[in-house]
């Protein structure tokens, strides 16, 4: 069994909301907190001298912006940035942080960052020369807030006419792309088309009978116009 615990640091210029923070992660017991810091100076001299797995960090403070701080310390640790302002998240997006999340910060959210860590970091450990270990990633607007996806969190894309809505696991997003424009961008990580409605990797697909794919416990239709098409790679993975 793996004991180690995280090495977590929190940096806010509000009390409050390091509180908050704190009375959260005290709910995952391989986490620890090491240390709080209101001004982002002292904390960017810590984490230069000291081991820390993760930064949980606002933006708007004295002397040294969240972000700034992210373009310094991003090769040393993991970042989520933690703030009330929407409009550095592409900036944010730009310095590869883990996450992006706007106050107040629910438990909810607050636990699918620390679920990102720890698969960004399971992952690094399993594997290492796998592709998908280099957690390719983009941002998507889901109502005020800009969410970090990771590719292969995704199990299925279903386009509604301008929208498209994009499921990963019990959580979904809904964004405001065609599913022709995300199935470009997606192709190059192995997504196929397999209905005028639905985009899938490759790789979820666990069942096709020839009408329907099962993925993750999911029926998906698939259309006459790419049944071939799909069968055809499909024949390519085979063993037999």
């Amino acid at each position: 069994m793996n004991d180690y615990k995280y090495k977590v640091i929190i940096i806010d210029d509000e009390q409050l909301a390091i509180n908050i923070l704190k009375n959260y992660l005290s709910k995952f017991s391989n986490f620890e907190l090491i240390e709080t810091f209101n001004d982002p100076l002292d904390a960017l001299y810590f984490i230069a001298s000291n081991e820390i797995d993760l930064v949980f960090s606002d933006i708007a403070m004295p002397n040294l912006t969240g972000v700034n701080l992210a373009k310094q310390v991003k090769n040393q640790v993991d970042i989520i940035l933690v703030t009330a302002y929407s409009e550095f998240a592409i900036e944010s997006f730009e310095i590869d942080v883990l996450d992006y999340v706007l106050k107040p910060l629910s438990f909810e959210r607050f636990s699918l960052s620390i679920n990102r860590f720890l698969k960004k970091r399971n992952q690094n450990i399993k594997n290492p020369n796998d592709a998908f270990s280099d957690n390719k990633s983009f941002f998507v607007k889901d109502g005020d807030e800009y969410i970090k996806i990771l590719v292969d969190d995704i199990e299925y894309i279903e386009g509604m006419k301008d929208y498209s809505k994009i499921s990963c696991g019990k959580n979904y997003y809904m964004v405001l792309k065609s599913l022709k424009h995300l199935e470009e961008v997606l192709k190059q990580y192995l997504f196929i088309r397999i209905h005028k409605s639905f985009i899938v990797p490759i790789n979820k697909i666990i069942q096709f009978n020839g009408r329907s794919v099962i993925v993750n416990k999911k029926s998906l239709p698939v259309g006459l116009t790419y049944k071939n098409n799909l069968k055809k790679i499909l024949q390519t993975h085979q063993l037999l």
